[in-house]
């Protein structure tokens, strides 16, 4: 590279002379390899080359093959080289064949290895990173080496995790460790996949368990294109290891020593979870760790979307990255290129919804390929016609002839419906029913439409949207919104927050007394009106908990649920009951205070809905579709990532 450069230096003064010489085909002599172009097209496999001797030269070339998109089973785990993460965060970059040993540089253009010109031994290094594991959190109050380690892995910026979560690039020297975690924000100095840097550490963080450098000097990279990704057991070795047989990952003590090391490892995942602000995490069951597995699989929850994870799916990494949360080890990746999903269970047909009197919405447990449906592939009984089907996602929407208002009927796939994967439906779970839509009843009809109850972090935006799906005005004087909590410990099970709808405003402050058809009430906390954008014309309800705080109002425990209560008549107007699992089940029955003293009454309508608020992904209860009331709140509700208070739901 220093010859090349060297050369470069001195060809603008002899331009003239070189491109003359290079025009009329002089000989072999070259200053670089377009000056080759005259020697003709190269044999597939070998390019023309301009060497040390100024002479050209046929090489062997190596390219590999474009990022695998998570759907090639038989992805390489272990012959990959270093990967310009700088710029795409983990996809593998071309390399020299054959491969350089760890220490040394390929020159992507020349096809050749250079050592590279750090004189720290690999040992010494992973001594110093050694020492910066070891020290304190703070200031360092000696500045900490950490000379000839290798960048083996870029962590993003990911949407939605700023508050919570650190972006930067991982340092090791030794496939069996130690690695460290160095912050973006550390140094303006840009590193990629295969550099290896020198740095001094001078201050040190802890985040939930993991060693970070929060600010280095002197962040040199000294060479480039090392092949880190490599196999430790491959020729040459690399840095990453196969993680498959570890059976250890429940001792805190092995997540400390696979702590930001680069691994290789394949398993079936099970159920998964929030794992941080915009994080979703897997249990991991592999060859050394049965279920249920310690060791986790953690992505950003919308590369989880983009690639349907879900239980059951067998996947490989090839190329991760150890995080941690605590004593938790979470093999982390970015992209779909970084994740190969070999298999995942056939679709279940999970429910079916109607939307209209002619058009009925089937969800299912994965995404559905839109080109394998067809309207013929479905049936209703009671027989209807069905017209039309189409795949978005994981729903189906079929267009049905006249469907009659509030008869049951069961929706039953046919055909050969798949996924993406080109899995036919489950067998045993093909079936779904649903009741037609009843009509809006002639006069006023309060219902509970949405409740946003468990936010995702703090609990600061709940709220109850009410809504009349009636043809008239309803009065509003005589009504109560009430909370009920299942875990209630009080004997006479009481409400645990009553608040009257004689008190609901307009957007100007204005009391409000009735509710037109059609109208939207939305019951929160006060700051909540200053930030949310309400549609014109909702009416607003300020509520606040029983310490008279303006959050964690709403209870999200097993078996809550929210109801509107004809206070002058001692009855239930509407309510629904949610989370209702536990065993046994928490009663729906309570004593509510009203006018005409205390009565029990039943918060469950119909079946308790099994829909739920999520504190990890954006949503709420809604009913679907808006002000559908079969009096049934597992027919009516659904959980829906769009909230809506103040306008219809979808």
């Amino acid at each position: 590279m220093l010859k090349q450069s060297l050369k470069r230096s001195w060809l603008p003064a002899l331009v003239a002379t070189v491109f003359v010489t290079v025009g009329t085909g002089c000989g072999d002599e070259c200053v670089d390899r377009y000056d080759c172009r005259d020697k003709g097209t190269a044999p597939e496999g070998q390019q023309w080359t301009c060497n040390a001797d100024n002479k050209c030269e046929l090489q062997n070339i190596s390219v590999e093959p474009g990022p695998d998109a998570g759907t090639d089973a038989g992805t390489d785990a272990g012959t990959d080289a270093g990967t310009d993460a700088g710029t795409d965060g983990g996809t593998t970059p071309q390399t020299c064949n054959p491969a350089c040993a760890l220490t040394e540089s390929c020159n992507i253009e020349t096809n050749t290895c250079t050592p590279s010109s750090v004189t720290t031994p690999p040992a010494d290094t992973s001594a110093q990173i050694a020492a910066f594991v070891a020290a304190p959190a703070g200031a360092l109050a000696t500045p900490q080496p950490v000379s000839g380690a290798f960048v083996t892995f870029i962590k993003p910026a990911v949407t939605g995790s700023a508050a919570t979560e650190a972006d930067g690039f991982f340092l090791q020297a030794e496939a069996n460790g130690p690695a460290m975690f160095v912050r973006t924000s550390a140094s303006t100095t840009q590193v990629a996949v295969g550099d290896r840097v020198t740095m001094n550490v001078t201050e040190k963080e802890i985040i939930s368990g993991l060693n970070v450098a929060k600010t280095v000097t002197d962040l040199t990279v000294v060479s480039k294109n090392h092949g880190v990704w490599n196999l430790s057991t491959a020729t040459p070795a690399g840095l990453k290891v196969d993680a498959n047989a570890v059976s250890t990952f429940e001792d805190a003590g092995t997540t400390s020593a696979y702590e930001s090391r680069i691994v290789t490892v394949s398993g079936k995942l099970e159920a998964g979870a929030g794992s941080g602000a915009a994080f979703t995490a897997f249990p991991l069951i592999t060859t050394g760790e049965p279920s249920p597995s310690p060791l986790r699989l953690r992505v950003p929850s919308t590369l989880s979307t983009d690639l349907d994870l879900v239980s059951g799916c067998d996947v490989t990494v090839p190329t991760g990255v150890v995080w941690r949360f605590t004593a938790q080890p979470q093999v982390s990746v970015f992209a779909p290129e970084q994740l190969t999903i070999t298999s995942c269970p056939a679709p279940k047909l999970t429910e079916a919804r109607a939307l209209s009197s002619t058009e009925v919405r089937l969800t299912f447990d994965r995404k559905i390929n839109a080109a394998s449906v067809q309207a013929a592939d479905f049936g209703i009984t009671p027989t209807v016609a069905v017209s039309a089907a189409t795949a978005t996602g994981n729903q189906v929407a079929l267009t049905t002839a006249e469907l009659t208002g509030g008869t049951q009927y069961t929706v039953t796939v046919n055909g050969e419906v798949t996924d993406n994967a080109g899995k036919a439906v489950d067998a045993a779970a093909k079936t779904a029913t649903f009741t037609g839509l009843t009509p809006p009843p002639t006069g006023p009809s309060l219902v509970i439409n949405e409740i946003d109850y468990d936010n995702v972090s703090t609990d600061n935006a709940e709220f109850v949207e009410i809504y009349n799906r009636g043809t008239e005005a309803a009065d509003l004087t005589n009504v109560k919104l009430v909370f009920v909590n299942g875990e209630e410990k009080d004997a006479a099970r009481p409400a645990y927050l009553s608040f009257d709808l004689k008190n609901t405003k307009d957007a100007a402050g204005n009391v409000v007394t009735s509710l037109p058809a059609g109208g939207y009430i939305v019951a929160a906390a006060e700051p909540y009106f200053t930030t949310a954008n309400l549609p014109a014309g909702t009416l607003r309800l300020v509520i606040k908990s029983a310490s008279n705080a303006n959050t964690d109002i709403i209870q999200n425990g097993t078996g809550d649920g929210v109801g509107l209560v004809d206070d002058a008549a001692g009855t239930l107007l509407d309510s629904v009951f949610y989370e209702a699992g536990g065993s046994p089940a928490p009663s729906s029955t309570f004593n509510i205070s009203t006018a005409v003293g205390t009565k029990a009454l039943n918060f469950e309508e119909g079946a308790r809905t099994t829909a739920a608020d999520s504190n990890t992904a954006a949503g709420s209860l809604q009913r679907s579709p808006n002000g559908n009331d079969t009096n049934n709140n597992n027919a009516d509700f659904a959980f829906v990532t769009t909230v809506t208070p103040g306008g219809p739901t979808p």
